[in-house]
């Protein structure tokens, strides 16, 4: 408790699975969050919060908008003083936009270009606007959210996994260009989390989860089952002070799925039912 009192974050996709866990756990360790979302989740969920005692002031926006980017880190500014932390959080992971994503063959170019604007262009918008106000106080701590897609080529998901390389991309640059403002700048890239409880539920009642959820367990060299918590853990380590002398790494919390040679026999499998 305590490791972050003091400082302000924001968090993009704050009302999802991971981004709201990511607010919990920064808010116990006393700092004071903007959460930005695109629904009326995220201001239900702040008011939650805040009749709780935490202090939280939601955004809703969206993240491939400069505008509201620019926005949400003004907001920052104006409600706190100072920004501390930015957790480049939100992208596309729905079912319904994952059945388009294919191999470069399959894949519209519309699908792309979004898939891109959504994932990566919010980072370089973020950090584009939160860099100059973080540097006033003396740095900060840029975290963005790729995922264990870039460790290796797969067969599907072109669009994604290409966005989540440009992300580590951009992660290493704000790390090489600013470092001496004392900004810090990590990506942390997680394997599959499923909701609470998915682990429970037969694979033909939620194919989009249960089916990945089967392949990817059955890769990792751990024997549990990944949660939020263990995400926004590793987030909140990156936002203390703790992590003070980390910068332009990339961060796996997969359970040790990407840290074995693959095959690409299953996948052909899991692709191919």
């Amino acid at each position: 408790m305590g490791r972050l009192t003091g400082k302000v974050a924001i968090i993009t996709g704050a009302s999802g699975l991971l981004g709201l866990a990511g607010v919990r756990a920064i808010l116990d360790e006393g700092a004071r969050v903007v959460a930005m979302g695109r629904s009326a989740k995220v201001e239900e969920q702040a008011k939650e919060f805040v009749a709780a005692g935490a202090d939280v002031t939601p955004f809703r926006g969206d993240v491939s908008s400069e505008q509201d980017m620019a926005e949400v880190v003004d907001l920052a500014k104006r409600t706190y003083g100072r920004l501390d932390t930015l957790w480049n959080n939100a992208g596309l992971t729905d079912s319904g936009w994952m059945e388009h994503d294919g191999d470069v063959t399959t894949t519209s170019l519309e699908h792309l270009l979004h898939t891109f604007e959504v994932n990566a262009a919010s980072v370089f918008l973020g950090a584009k606007y939160a860099i100059p106000v973080m540097a006033e106080t003396g740095g900060g701590s840029i975290i963005n959210t790729s995922s264990m897609q870039t460790a290796g080529g797969d067969m599907v998901m072109v669009s994604y996994g290409a966005s989540k390389a440009a992300v580590e991309y951009l992660t290493l640059s704000v790390a090489a260009s600013f470092g001496h403002l004392g900004i810090r700048s990590n990506a942390i890239a997680p394997g599959v989390i499923p909701p609470p409880g998915a682990e429970h539920v037969p694979i033909e009642a939620w194919p989009e989860w249960s089916r990945p959820q089967s392949l990817i367990r059955s890769s990792q060299s751990l024997d549990i089952a990944g949660e939020a918590r263990d995400v926004a853990a590793a987030v909140v380590y990156l936002a203390s002070d703790e992590a003070r002398f980390l910068t332009g790494q990339v961060i796996r919390i997969d359970g040790g799925v990407t840290g074995h040679l693959p095959t690409l026999s299953e996948r052909r499998k899991f692709i191919a039912s």
